[in-house]
């Protein structure tokens, strides 16, 4: 996806603005593809209860 981005931008200047603005739509699009897949694809967390503060023992004050 970087090979992508840094072949567009020296690409810049061969290329008609046309063209230059699809090819930075795709790769915005391609980012956001990969930001979702990866956050589809992360591992949940696990449930677990809360740990309860524990009370001090009489007398400890």
């Amino acid at each position: 996806l970087q090979g992508l981005q840094k072949l567009l931008t020296e690409s810049v200047r061969f290329l008609a603005p046309y063209e230059v603005r699809q090819g930075q739509e795709a790769v915005a699009r391609l980012q956001g593809d990969l930001a979702a897949r990866r956050q589809q694809l992360q591992p949940k967390k696990k449930f677990a209860f809360r740990a309860l503060k524990k009370e001090a023992p009489p007398g400890s004050e």
